[in-house]
């Protein structure tokens, strides 16, 4: 216990500074973020993107909103790849020390830029969120930790230009000193990552964390992760019973992830479930905070905009309750303006839920799917099997979920089979399914589907001139509109 009382108490002391600003930033929020983007644009005024977009003129709010494009990463792609070829001084003036790799949303994969800055910034995040569980949840402080820890997705990887891909474990968004203190206290050693056999993985892990009586606090990303896991356990084990001291699990909550929790809620009742905030690999938007309705925006981390549906980039200043925005980024990383796809509703002032990823992306378990990326390969299965009429990907509630392919052929299944090996290029669907998150694409042949998808949608309120065709729907239940709409 003493252990653990120690490494606590100096994480939660490290953290301390951060959890201040964040205090102070929510006393006044429009002042705390324009510092932000202020020091963004002096440190980088002089690098290819911040003359290209003459950041030294920019001198208020809206001249850098009139200034500097809202962008996706295809807009960025062409001056991150100069980063991937080591050319310095890109995006930022600091180095790049590492790139983070992700699923893109038109090809296989996207290189997210980290700098030092960048790691700092979601220091400042999870710095304030560790501070506020630790002092509304003082029993944590005696208790070890488990982070979400699983073999790596991928080898390891350089870019062209020398430059390392891709994080081992969660804990690696801490600082050296935080990273040395946190291994005092997490019941799993984080070089159980380089078990890269799945089941191996899983039995190792389970056999750290059943050793740890002590076990208090659980981070995980999906709440499926958890519920793999403790299918693993031995027959008649029971959660509460080895692990009594257990009490707080930190996961997704919101948005598809809220169909798991009731799962994770059976295996661990009388454990205190915390919804997480919105992270992503380029930058975490918010982080819960014990007794709000929902998590906090990170004021002291990026600079932060809210799209409207009328086309207006809001600070959080000027966020009204009950509307839905899409977030925009700027980051110690490089990214200006990043538009990050995902959109988050207002439920109360200063507190922002994730409610999905932006219309065209499909995300049951963090695989992000996007039309962009599953059109061509639906376009490459037609060629490559005559006869293929309608297609269609949506996915489909099972143990696991799966992706079910709406398709018009004799060949349904074998044509699955392919659409599957062309999705596994994506580094988060196959990271799900290596996870066993996601089931494999199951072929659905469907007659008439052409028709039956046109009625489907008439169904739900579409109009008959205004439907599109869509190669990927993210909604659950279409095998059964078109078996219906018949």
């Amino acid at each position: 216990m003493i252990r653990y009382l120690l490494g606590n108490g100096l994480w939660m002391l490290a953290g301390t500074r951060a959890r201040s600003r964040y205090r102070r930033a929510r006393r006044d929020p429009r002042r705390a973020q324009e510092a932000i983007l202020f020091d963004f644009l002096r440190r980088n005024a002089g690098t290819d993107y911040g003359r290209a977009h003459r950041y030294d003129r920019i001198r208020t709010v809206r001249d850098f909103q009139e200034s500097v494009p809202v962008v996706t990463y295809e807009e960025l792609e062409p001056w991150i790849d100069r980063i991937r070829h080591g050319r310095p001084n890109v995006l930022t003036a600091e180095p790049v020390v590492m790139m983070e790799k992700t699923s893109g949303s038109s090809g296989p994969a996207k290189y997210i830029p980290y700098t030092r800055s960048l790691r700092r910034e979601f220091q400042e995040a999870i710095g304030a969120w560790m501070v506020d569980l630790f002092r509304n949840r003082p029993g944590l402080l005696t208790g070890a930790q488990y982070w979400s820890i699983s073999p790596s997705a991928r080898q390891k990887e350089t870019t062209p230009g020398g430059i390392p891909v891709g994080f081992d474990d969660d804990t690696e968004y801490l600082d050296p000193l935080e990273r040395r203190v946190v291994g005092w206290v997490m019941a799993v050693p984080g070089d159980v990552c380089r078990i890269s056999d799945m089941e191996e993985n899983r039995r190792v892990t389970l056999r750290h964390l059943m050793a740890c009586r002590r076990l208090g606090f659980m981070s995980v990303w999906n709440p499926s992760f958890l519920t793999i896991l403790m299918s693993r356990l031995p027959d008649g084990a029971r959660p509460a019973e080895l692990w009594p001291q257990l009490k707080l699990i930190s996961c997704w909550t919101s948005a598809v992830s809220a169909r798991f929790v009731p799962a994770v809620r059976a295996l661990f009742p009388n454990v205190e479930i915390q919804g997480k905030g919105l992270v992503a690999t380029e930058g975490v938007i918010s982080f819960p905070e014990i007794g709000r309705p929902a998590p906090s925006p990170a004021l002291t981390s990026h600079f932060l905009e809210f799209v409207g549906e009328e086309g207006r980039a809001r600070l959080v200043d000027e966020l009204d309750v009950g509307r839905r925005y899409s977030v925009v980024i700027t980051t110690g990383g490089g990214l200006a303006r990043y538009a990050l796809g995902d959109t988050v509703e207002v439920v109360a002032p200063g507190a922002i839920e994730f409610v999905g990823k932006g219309s065209h992306v499909s995300d049951v378990c963090g695989e992000k799917l996007s039309e962009a990326f599953v059109g061509p390969i639906l376009d490459e299965a037609s060629s490559r099997f005559p006869g293929v009429g309608f297609a269609m990907l949506a996915p489909e509630w099972a143990h696991p979920p799966h992706y079910a392919l709406l398709i018009e052929s004799d060949r349904a299944g074998d044509v699955a089979e392919f659409v599957e090996r062309r999705l596994r290029a994506s580094v988060h669907y196959d990271y799900c399914r290596r996870l066993g998150q996601l089931g494999a694409v199951r072929g659905v042949p469907v007659s008439g589907a052409g028709e039956r998808y046109l009625r489907a949608c008439e169904r739900l309120g579409q109009r008959a001139g205004n439907i599109k065709p869509a190669c990927l729907r993210r909604e659950f239940g279409w095998r059964w509109r078109l078996g219906e709409a018949s």
